[in-house]
This record gives C-alpha cells, structure tokens and sequence, in this order.
C-alpha cells in the first residue's frame, strides 16, 4: 500500500512540473540611457471615491507572463498575443480573489492593458481606473488597475551607473497614491532584472542597482511624509539575496520594510516555477512600510492556489487584505 501510495505521489508531482510552462526566451535588451517613449501617463476614469469606512480592501500582485504580442513557437517572426487559453485562466484566477487593487507586472501597451480591463468586466470585475508605466524595456511593462481614483506619482531617478555607464532602469518604478479607508497609500510595483544571463552585462549586478534605486525612491518616499507604503511586484531574487537585503533596508531602522511571509493553503511559499531548471523559486514580494503593518489582515493575506492544469502564468498572485 505505501509503495503505490509513494508512486502516486511522485507521478503527481512530476505530472505538475511538466504541465507548467515558464517565461519564453525574449529578444536580448540593450540596457538604453533614455526611457520608452511608451512608457504612459493615462487619463483617469470615474469610480466610487474610495472604500467604505470600516471596509477591508483587497489587493492582489501578479505578474501575468507576457499578456502582450511578441513571438510564439517556433517562428520567431511569428508575433502572436496571449493565447486566449491563458488569458481565460489569467482571468478565473483573478476572479477567485476579485480584488479591489490589481497590480501587475509583464503587460504590453495601452491596447494589452484595454483588453485586460475589458476580459476582466465580462467577468463582472470592474476596474475604471488603471495606470500603465514603463522603463527602457519597450516590451514589457507594469501597471496597477483600480477600482479607486489613481494618483500617479513620478520617482525621481530611474537610472544607475554600471562600468562606467548610464543606463535606464528596465521596466521602471510604478508609484501612485490610492486613498483608501486606512488613508492615502502609496502602491509602488517593480519588475526587476530577470536571472537570465545578458550578453552586454552582469545579470545580477543589473538586478542590485535596480533594488538599490528602489530603495533610494522609498527612502524618498518616506522622507516625504507619506507613512503607507505597500511595495510589491517580481524581484527576481531569493529571500537572503543581497537585492531582497537592499529593498528591506536595516531592520534596526524605523524606515525598514518589512516582507509580508505569505504562504499557500499547503504552507509552500514559492511563487514561481522554472520548468528548464526544474526550480521552485520565491521571486515575488509584498513590503510593507511600518506604518503600514498595523493596517494589513495577515490572516486574510495569502499566496492563491492555481490548479494544476492552469495554464495562465509561470507565477503565482499574492494577496494582501488591507484594513
């Protein structure tokens, strides 16, 4: 009985692993010393002005692979959008949670982001507001859909020196203000430099000097009054990495920001899955600020399930419940 319980088990989880598809090689990005032209600043449309007193507000980081056209398959002159199979489960998962506030990261243009809204209202899930934004990736950005007015704010540097050059910061640092029941808080979503190697330079070099103009602009941040900070997206790094360390700050400081320890309904913690590697990772964070601790239903806060046979993302949303 427990050898075939024991071959059940391994021929799941094998199952698992190989239903599961990662990020597709993209084109190699030279890191550019100006920002995307692309990166926008939209008209903000009209919505309930902001939660019930007494309300929680629900939000959700997820990054959504690729949910933008760019080359499938073999072909690489073949350029295709999100295949509708997993935009259908992208929008179930959310659905399952139907947060107030949906950050995001690995969307394309206007016109990716428009269709996102529009699957996600055929589904009953409302979000008049969004903002997109965008770094020298021309292909990949963040954005942040909200049920509540959106108030863009503008980091004040997004470029870092690396062997002697300039260069632009990737995909940027979305930060807008939301005025919730809690008070005015400040969402700021990253997508950091990926682990995969670059031809022009050190990957993880790329990745630290990313983290560490994150944590000047929340130094910023804080230093401006604003207390609430909710500091999330795809990291790119391990817990103990010095990019995870440099984000976090000194902990014996009053500016430090505290990781949010999330789990599934099983207890596992990784939010990602490389099936090449055969690796489960925990890429993807909430930070909160210490103001912001004492606003934030840890119980209710979570990492989402995702069926097996999911097809939507190589990631997994969190879920943070803000009081």
């Amino acid at each position: 009985m427990l050898r075939g319980f024991f071959s059940c088990l391994v021929i799941g989880i094998l199952s698992y692993c190989d239903s599961k598809q990662e990020t597709p090689d993209w084109p190699e990005i030279e890191l550019k010393s100006e920002p995307s032209s692309n990166a926008l600043q939209l008209p903000l449309a009209t919505a309930r002005p902001l939660a019930d007193e007494g309300d929680d507000t629900c939000f959700m980081a997820y990054n959504l692979r690729n949910y933008l056209s760019m080359p499938r398959g073999g072909n690489r002159d073949h350029i295709r959008p999100k295949p509708t199979v997993e935009i259908q489960d992208l929008v179930q998962n959310i659905k399952k949670v139907a947060p107030d506030i949906l950050g995001v990261c690995e969307i394309g243009t206007q016109a990716d982001l428009d269709d996102l809204t529009s699957q996600l209202e055929s589904e009953g899930l409302l979000y008049p507001h969004n903002h997109l934004h965008g770094g020298a990736d021309s292909y990949r950005r963040l954005a942040i859909l909200s049920k509540f007015p959106i108030e863009p704010n503008k980091p004040n540097e997004l470029s870092y020196i690396l062997d002697g050059k300039r260069h632009m910061m990737l995909r940027g640092i979305l930060d807008v203000t939301i005025k919730l029941h809690s008070g005015p808080t400040r969402f700021i979503g990253v997508h950091l430099k990926s682990k995969r190697p670059s031809k022009y330079w050190n990957q993880a070099q790329i990745r630290r000097r990313e983290a560490a103009l994150l944590r000047k602009h929340v130094d910023e941040v804080l230093a401006s009054g604003d207390s609430h900070l909710v500091v999330y997206g795809d990291f790119n790094d391990t817990k103990m990495s010095p990019t995870i360390r440099a984000v976090a700050g000194n902990q014996h400081q009053d500016n430090f920001l505290r990781s949010l320890n999330l789990e599934d309904s099983n207890g596992s913690k990784w939010t990602h899955y490389w099936s090449y590697e055969d690796v489960y990772s925990r890429f993807d964070y909430i930070f909160v600020s210490p103001k912001m601790r004492a606003h934030i239903e840890t119980k209710k806060s979570y990492i989402l399930d995702i069926p097996v046979s999911n097809t939507a993302s190589d990631h997994r949303p969190l879920v943070l419940n803000i009081r």
